[in-house]
């Protein structure tokens, strides 16, 4: 373990979700003495210097806790807060919920740059009771670390989980790594409570709460502070004493300087929310931390009979294509059958699909998902039936692909390409259907194998559960998605649309470069004809040509099956024929 890194897939996790689970850290014999200890104690918060502390000493600098916290926080992490039971102090089980990265505390915040990342607050959870689903405690929301919208005030407050809190199972001598900046909270127990023995580190540098050593009762301030104003005092406060966190906020009216009585943060920004906008502002929160969204009922009875009509009307079309596990166990089956030209089909049976392509509820949210310019190339309808395999999950922008992501700036989201769903039948839970990773759309790690076959999921796929007449966005290319095996006896039904920006080119139009230049290319090298292309999508054939430098000349290099460009292979400087 000394000289061992996290692996991707504990990487991927922790930097998708912002909580990590290791399981059976502790032995069963170390997990009991740890709840004797605890019996004998009345007061959970002075552990460290109680009867039996060399118990909780030890646990501070736990080997593993130990070797992960230098890879997630950084060396030279530090204890922040003493070591207690969580829900243990008054008002702290509840609905309301703390955390989440907007606005911004640098202090607990995450981070991450050139491969290297420091969360500047992680809690080390010691589970020492067995905590099943429903049994209430931890409550997290999966990727809320790294959201840049704010937190609903609903969803803070419990008023609405918005299907986002999670209550994980844990086993008495796991270890639970949580980022400071995730969204968490403890809920009331069911029965009676269970023991989450909890240590607050942070990076080195970070201030977060104040000691409650005797030498922290009074700052030291320089001598002539006793002369100084109020303003000038709270300017010079030292971290590390009692009073210094919060500090003193100091506030201005451009002539005169003031000590607020309150403590919240003034930090101004130029941009305040647009009340008619029209954005649904659960909705922009819910897509930027997922990558995906659902909408409910748009389709009526009406109109779902009508695209169910077409469907059965047309099942000689039906193509039944490869099995797209990839080589996933848990995920093999037959081809996936798929029903496409839906926008061609013979009147009227078109109609219920040509309606979806620039529907309001579509237009008003793709304008905000990526901007105005988008187009579509058609409509395909998924038509699993039970024991059709899953499409193993894919994307996730990693590598990174401009024409494929997501990136929010200035209270927009930016994603290039979007996807639609249109339900036409029930999705139940279990039953297969589209699956994702919420939160990958922003990871910097490459998806584990494990979650590309969902053969080994680490808790962090979800299948959403959707209705008959319920739309599915996501971030096509963004967020890892798939889809898992279908187990329903009654066929899936889903009319798939795709939207790709203005900004970026998937397939189609003028790519070639005579249809582009006309006679300006006659004659031109292989390689400056290469460069003469419109803008297309690497296929996955590697079509397109690029140049490649090798001593002093430049070459041209391409597969060479199935491309426009390549009749055949050129030396630098000779011409097309």
């Amino acid at each position: 373990m000394d000289n061992e890194l996290m692996s991707n897939e504990e990487n991927y996790a922790f930097d998708v979700a912002g909580y990590l689970h290791v399981p059976g850290v502790l032995t069963q014999e170390e997990v009991a003495s740890l709840n004797k200890a605890l019996d004998a104690v009345a007061d959970s918060e002075m552990l460290l210097g109680g009867l039996h502390r060399e118990l909780f000493r030890d646990l501070l600098v736990h080997p593993k806790a130990v070797w992960y916290l230098n890879q997630i926080v950084g060396h030279g992490f530090r204890l922040d807060q003493a070591p207690r039971l969580l829900g243990n102090r008054e008002g702290e089980t509840g609905m309301t919920l703390t955390g989440g990265d907007e606005p911004r505390n640098p202090s607990e915040a995450y981070f991450q740059q050139n491969g290297r990342r420091s969360s500047q607050g992680v809690e080390a959870i010691w589970v020492l009771d067995d905590i099943a689903e429903g049994d209430g405690g931890l409550v997290v929301v999966q990727a809320s670390h790294k959201s840049n919208v704010e937190t609903p005030r609903d969803l803070a407050t419990g008023v609405d989980d918005m299907g986002l809190v999670i209550q994980p199972e844990l086993k008495a001598g796991d270890l639970f790594l949580v980022a400071s900046a995730t969204l968490q909270g403890v809920r009331p127990w069911k029965d009676e409570p269970k023991r989450l023995l909890t240590y607050w580190y942070a990076g080195r540098a970070a201030i977060q709460s104040n000691p409650d050593g005797p030498n922290a009762e009074t700052e030291a301030l320089p001598r002539w502070a006793d002369e100084a104003t109020p303003a000038q005092k709270a300017v010079m406060y030292v971290p590390g004493f009692k009073n210094s966190s919060p500090p003193p906020v100091l506030n201005t009216d451009g002539e005169e300087t003031w000590v607020e009585a309150d403590t919240s943060v003034i930090h101004p920004s130029i941009y305040t929310r647009d009340p008619i906008s029209g954005i649904d502002e659960k909705e922009f929160y819910f897509w930027d931390l997922n990558g995906y969204l659902v909408v409910r009922g748009v389709m009526d009875a009406e109109w779902l009979a009508a695209a169910n009509e077409a469907v059965d009307k047309f099942q000689d079309r039906i193509v039944v294509g490869s099995e797209l596990a990839g080589g996933s166990v848990s995920q093999a089956g037959t081809g996936r059958p798929l029903l496409p030209g839906l926008l061609d089909l013979p009147d009227p049976y078109n109609e219920p699909f040509r309606r979806m392509i620039a529907h309001p509820s579509v237009v008003h949210r793709l304008n905000w998902m990526g901007g105005s310019g988008y187009r579509t190339g058609g409509a395909t309808v998924f038509c699993a039936v039970q024991g059709t395999s899953g499409h193993s999950l894919h994307d996730g922008n990693e590598p990174m692909s401009p024409s494929r992501g997501y990136y929010f700036k200035n209270g927009r989201s930016y994603c290039e390409t979007v996807t639609i769903t249109w339900q036409l039948r029930d999705v139940e839970p279990g039953l297969g259907g589209f699956a994702c990773v919420p939160g990958s759309h922003k990871t910097q790690y490459s998806t584990p194998r494990g979650i590309r076959t969902c053969d080994d999921t680490m808790g962090l796929v979800v299948q959403p559960v959707m209705k008959a007449g319920d739309v599915l966005f996501f971030m096509d290319g963004g967020c890892t998605h798939g889809a898992l095996a279908w187990k329903n006896p009654i066929p899936r039904r889903g009319v798939l649309i795709k939207y790709q920006s203005k900004n970026s080119n998937w397939g189609g139009g003028v790519i070639d470069p005579q249809d582009r230049w006309g006679d300006m290319v006659e004659d031109m090298t292989e390689a400056q004809f290469a460069v003469m292309r419109g803008p297309e999508r690497d296929g996955r054939h590697r079509t397109v040509p690029r140049l490649v430098v090798h001593d002093g000349q430049v070459f041209v290099s391409y597969d060479a099956e199935g491309d426009s460009y390549s009749s055949k292979y050129r030396k630098p400087g000779e011409k097309r024929k």
